[in-house]
């Protein structure tokens, strides 16, 4: 009788440190999970803002000039000199 005792302490106590670490490494890996979600989303929106050109270094002088120059509007009238 004193077996199934000893068995069913041992048992209950291997239980007891199996959840114990458990939901220790179950609380570090949902940490973890945030972090790399947090990582992720910060390299796909710099992936696009590069992408959509964001990031440019070059300055207002720099940019090319419009394709076609500016036609004085033919529904203005002219200012008075």
């Amino acid at each position: 009788m004193s077996i199934v005792i000893i068995t069913g302490l041992i048992a209950f106590v291997a239980v007891v440190v199996v959840l114990f670490i458990g939901r220790r490494v179950l609380r570090l890996a949902l940490k973890l999970a945030l972090v790399a979600i947090v990582v992720l989303l910060l390299f796909v929106l710099t992936t696009v803002a590069w992408w959509r050109g964001w990031f440019g270094g070059s300055s207002p002088g720099e940019r090319p000039a419009a394709a076609q120059p500016r036609r004085p509007d033919s529904n203005r009238r002219p200012s008075p000199r």
